[in-house]
């Protein structure tokens, strides 16, 4: 079954690839609606967080057109995951605008280890592409997927623009040797996770638990950290990003782990409020704190 599954997601690529660009843009809008109009429990996660999170602030209307969009958005990234292995920097650059450069460049430039922080917000998987290629290699994490042939396949897709994947259960090691060989790392760090591997933080406004591992190699390492978002402004159209980087030996409170956590939880939430329509709001990002507007 796993191999018939992947032969089936052949066929999609391929498809995928030879469909002129205006048609392949109607067909990610219409299954963008359809998994939209089937997905019934993600979509009540994405309000219930909706709800949670802008009350009474925002019309119905408006929720239910920021979820719809945020489908749009995880589809268009399936695209784009298809699509990017195949193409080379200049490529790639066709696609991009970059805004705040000189964050990056000047980290670059000065030496500094760096460590990249994001959301599932927009294309995060511009990290393992478009960053690798235009500035230097970078490493992320990721989760081992169940089906083994999807599992290689994503493997050699991520690892072809120099950039390298580790599975969660080998990252700390991995990420700290990354750091030291002058690798950029990069999470996205806005998924739930369980109390004890993590700091309470505010996020869009509501307790929150947050992974502080980022945190953590930043202080050890000396490491800068720069939160990045990779905005859809439409269909292979993008803007990266790079916001004021967090600088672990500025920070004066005694919890230093507990500020740069939430200073990396305060940069991704005001660019979600900024643009909401691009989170992934379809997690239950608020289980720990708030698990009972998921049971409703």
């Amino acid at each position: 079954m796993d191999y018939f599954l992947f032969l089936m997601y052949k066929v999609f690529k391929f498809i995928v690839l030879l469909l002129p660009k205006f048609l392949m843009k109607v067909f990610l809008n219409s299954l963008a609606y359809l998994i939209y109009f089937f997905n019934k429990e993600h979509k009540g996660y994405a309000r219930a967080n909706l709800d949670l999170v802008y009350g009474d602030s925002i019309s119905n209307l408006r929720k239910k057109e920021i979820i719809k969009n945020s489908y749009k958005n995880l589809v268009y990234n399936l695209y784009e995951f298809i699509e990017n292995p195949t193409l080379n920097l200049e490529q790639l650059e066709d696609k991009i605008t970059v805004v705040n450069e000189e964050i990056i460049l000047d980290a670059i430039e000065n030496n500094r280890k760096i460590i990249l922080v994001s959301a599932h917000y927009g294309n995060w998987e511009y990290i393992t592409s478009y960053i690798s290629l235009k500035y230097k290699p970078t490493t992320m994490v990721g989760r081992k997927m169940n089906n083994k042939y999807f599992n290689d396949d994503m493997e050699k897709k991520r690892n072809k623009h120099n950039s390298q994947m580790l599975l969660k259960a080998e990252s700390a090691r991995g990420l700290m040797r990354a750091l030291k060989n002058g690798r950029i790392i990069g999470l996205a760090t806005d998924q739930h996770i369980i109390s004890h591997k993590g700091v309470t933080i505010k996020f869009l406004g509501h307790n929150a638990i947050q992974v502080d591992s980022t945190a953590r190699l930043a202080i050890k390492l000396d490491a800068v950290i720069i939160p990045v978002f990779f905005e859809m402004n439409n269909f292979r159209q993008y803007t990266i990003r790079f916001c004021d980087m967090i600088e672990p030996k500025e920070c004066k409170n005694e919890n230093k782990i507990q500020e740069i956590t939430q200073k990396e939880a305060d940069s991704m939430s005001k660019q979600i409020l900024e643009k909401p329509d691009l989170w992934f709001w379809q997690h239950r990002r608020f289980k720990e704190y708030y698990n009972e507007i998921y049971t409703k």
